[in-house]
């Protein structure tokens, strides 16, 4: 049996057909729903990228971040933000030593960096180079007439240069691109078909950690068109973390078209890369999960990003299918909550291959078999501000309680009264339980943890804060 595991970076969950999106396409997805289990209750427990990644590949808790320090070779200080540690075992690592060929492609150039190390474990590793700020091709190569064109006169002056380097560093990553193959997502799926017909019949695990939808959002017009035809203004593929402040209604409307068009090419070449499992006659002899780590706040309570203190369903509602050999179950809803680090449990239970050590996960298959877990809510946390949900409150507050929100999400499911102050031992006890989750205390993380070392930072410094991607 062979597994895949398809990891899509910041897709909403509410931006795909088979959960209830009625306008954006999503074709390939919603087939694929009609043969899996759709899980509802699914959430990242730490976030942003590396964080959730961490969970997925150990099947461990990272949040609280109790041991965070950052990293050579990076600008982002998120707390949690850092490798696998050399003290657990990885997916790839179990995977590979109970005899499977082990295969990872991926555009997430953050795993690459100097001092990280989530390719360790994998027999083959497929780095796509060029997303984002991936240091890739000279700075010199785009020029300050195209730079302009995705930039806008309200972004603050204070982010603006290092939001124009990175913008800059993107646009010459990309400078050779021709056609929509030489886009990301085609890429790294072509790659992805690549390793199932160089390695089938034998037994696989292949992880497929596609970038996109994550901005910069520059799919081909056609699909931007898809959302927004006829749009002249400018194009802000790339708009920085914040209040939308100065964006006009028609920009922020196109700047959900260009991330819609994103999903849309996304899901074509997933598609494409399941039509070849299934060509190949490898699909009934896989258990194939698509999952997302995080979505992206798209003007929602006034923000784009991804931001601490706005944990809102737009940022961590994420979508999970699991489809069985043979599609066994297909079209079940699984409504339960659960965790991505159930992701490793999960994997090594089917297979039959032993866990060498514990992990907080657990497995899901029982879920899809009409089973209950016993988890009466979920908890997370994103730098210092943390999160509880369950089916009747949405709470997120800063690790000591301050600036809390809380929501009765049965009476207000688009969380517009904050009933915070009208309800203090409803929030104490919610935050003893996030408190209990986090193992009986949650951290203060010093500046000094946060700060990133070494002169290479200096000459790559943001100058502002934490830098969440």
């Amino acid at each position: 049996m062979n597994v895949v595991l398809v990891i899509l970076d910041s897709l909403r969950r509410d931006h795909v057909g088979c959960y209830g999106n009625d306008w954006i396409r999503t074709p390939s997805m919603d087939s694929l729903a009609t043969e899996s289990a759709r899980f509802t209750g699914f959430y990242p427990e730490a976030l942003p990228t590396l964080q959730a990644r961490r969970a997925i590949h150990t099947g461990n808790r990272v949040f609280p971040f109790t041991s965070h320090v950052s990293k050579k070779g990076d600008t982002v200080t998120a707390p949690g933000w850092g490798p696998i540690g050399e003290e657990q075992v990885s997916l790839a690592e179990i995977m590979g030593h109970a005899g499977y060929r082990t295969g990872l492609v991926t555009d997430v150039y953050h795993q690459m960096k100097p001092s990280m190390n989530f390719h360790r474990g994998f027999h083959q590793f497929n780095w796509i180079r060029g997303q984002e700020g991936d240091k890739y091709r000279s700075t010199r190569l785009p020029s300050n007439e195209l730079l302009e064109r995705y930039l806008h006169p309200s972004f603050d002056p204070e982010t603006m240069s290092h939001h124009r380097g990175r913008l800059r560093q993107y646009l010459a990553n990309i400078s050779d691109r021709r056609s929509e193959e030489d886009c990301f997502a085609p890429r790294v799926f072509r790659e992805a078909m690549r390793f199932v017909e160089d390695n089938y019949p034998e037994d696989f695990l292949l992880v497929i950690d596609c970038f996109d939808p994550h901005e910069p959002w520059d799919p081909p017009e056609r699909y931007t068109e898809l959302y927004n035809p006829g749009y002249t203004g400018r194009e802000l593929i790339w708009p920085p973390y914040g209040p939308v402040g100065g964006i006009s209604d028609a920009e922020l409307e196109h700047i959900r078209a260009l991330y819609a068009g994103e999903v849309t090419m996304t899901d074509k070449w997933l598609g494409l890369f399941i039509d070849r499992l299934r060509d190949v006659n490898v699909l009934d002899d896989t258990l194939l999960i698509v999952m997302s780590d995080h979505g992206h706040t798209l003007g929602e309570h006034g923000m784009l990003g991804k931001i601490p203190p706005y944990q809102y369903p737009d940022l961590v509602d994420v979508m999970l299918l699991v489809r069985r050999p043979g599609g066994e179950g297909g079209g079940q809803v699984v409504p339960e909550f659960c965790y991505d680090h159930d992701i490793l449990p999960t994997i090594l239970n089917f297979a039959g291959v032993d866990q060498p050590l514990p992990v907080d996960g657990r497995d899901l298959m029982p879920l899809i078999n009409g089973q209950d877990l016993g988890r009466p809510h979920i908890t997370g946390g994103y730098v210092d501000y943390v999160r509880f949900q369950d089916h009747a409150h949405h709470y997120i507050a800063r690790n000591d309680g301050t600036n809390a929100c809380l929501y009765d999400i049965v009476a207000d499911p688009d969380m517009q009264d904050n009933i915070v102050a009208a309800n203090p031992e409803l929030v104490a006890d919610l935050h003893a339980k996030i408190t209990e989750d986090a193992g009986g205390s949650l951290p203060t993380i010093p500046d000094e943890a946060m700060r990133v070392a070494g002169p290479w930072y200096e000459l790559n410094r943001p100058p502002y804060g934490i830098n969440p991607s």
